[in-house]
């Protein structure tokens, strides 16, 4: 199994917070095994592990707090491609879905899922594998650019409701609440941020469509050459990347990746999915996230690959039960006649 890595453009907004405070990064990079020069060359990554020790010694060298000063220091390029896509959302329910989506841009130690229930979504940010360790700092870190990406984004319109973390109350939580600004629980069974799913709806001024999707392909892109992960995760992100040219072929599609189509088929299978499988599940949440950012079923249909807008129609029957008028409806609290039924692949 290989080392994750983390970008080392992000160890780099830990150093200019750690200059802030007047500490000498460069002296606990060194200590913590990482080589200084990397920190501002373009795709470089760091080991999780040697990170993991980077922020012990940076949380040591200053508080608790420390990781809530990291956003500041957090640009575009920070987070390579996902940086400028999330600026060029429509809404922070996209920025988010993205940010979920390409997280191991980032760092492939831990991921974020999505879970909406009721009026309230969360954003969770999940642990590492069992035998690798992730700092407390570094969650807090995430968990807090997200924050601040959108209060950036939205204002006072952002939706954040109550954050939960799993490390226990620090010495002073004052720092925490104040930075947070909603009802903060310590020692939680999940690093988790609940939102108001409506206030996250809302379309944003610095929305730019074509920029969002110049970027979401250089991120897959990027992904992509990441061959120890695995190849089903390596496919929704060329997915993603190649729908509006069409329907691919799974002989394209390994190609794209490298792969015979018989290696390509014999490793999905050991992942316990396939590639129509995975294409379907693709296609349905694109069209679920396109459906609640109101374009048009023309769109939709190029967006994701169909010959026409009836063979659109059909597959989202297929997958909700209702047709994509109606869900529309049904999602924008629109009387209706809607049908719910459990997704089919």
């Amino acid at each position: 199994m290989s080392e994750p890595t983390t970008l080392a453009t992000w160890a780099a907004a830990i150093a200019a917070a750690l200059h802030a405070r007047g500490v000498d990064a460069t002296e606990l990079l060194q200590q913590a095994g990482l080589d200084p020069a990397l920190l501002h060359k373009p795709g470089a990554r760091y080991p999780v592990r040697a990170m993991t020790r980077y922020w012990e010694l940076a949380v040591r060298a200053t508080d608790d707090a420390l990781p809530l000063t990291v956003p500041r220091h957090v640009q575009p390029a920070t987070m390579h491609a996902l940086g400028h896509s999330l600026r060029a959302s429509r809404s922070l329910h996209d920025a988010l879905l993205r940010m979920a989506r390409y997280s191991r841009l980032v760092t492939d130690a831990a991921d974020i899922s999505i879970e909406l229930a009721g009026a309230q979504l969360s954003v969770i940010y999940n642990p590492p594998r069992r035998d690798l360790k992730l700092a407390d700092a570094a969650y807090l870190a995430f968990m807090a650019t997200a924050v601040e990406l959108g209060r950036m984004l939205a204002g006072t319109q952002h939706g954040l409701i109550a954050c939960e973390l799993r490390q226990p109350a620090p010495q002073d939580p004052l720092p925490f609440q104040r930075f947070f600004d909603c009802p903060l629980r310590f020692s939680a069974p999940r690093n988790r941020l609940i939102y108001t799913h409506a206030q996250l709806l809302r379309p944003l001024a610095g929305a730019d469509d074509r920029a969002a999707h110049f970027y979401d392909a250089a991120a897959a892109e990027y992904l992509a050459r990441f061959d120890a992960h695995p190849v089903s995760q390596r496919l929704r992100e060329l997915l993603i990347r190649v729908l509006p040219s069409g329907e691919p072929s799974r002989a394209s599609l390994a190609a794209a990746l490298h792969l015979t189509p018989r290696t390509l088929l014999r490793r999905l299978q050991a992942e316990g999915t396939n590639w129509k499988e995975l294409l379907n599940e693709v296609r349905r949440e694109l069209a679920l996230s396109y459906l609640r950012q109101e374009r048009s079923a023309a769109e939709i249909t190029w967006l994701l690959g169909f010959s026409d807008p009836g063979n659109f129609t059909r597959a989202f029957k297929r997958w909700t039960g209702a047709r994509p008028s109606d869900w529309r409806r049904e999602s924008a609290g629109i009387p209706g006649r809607v049908h719910s039924l459990p997704a089919q692949r």
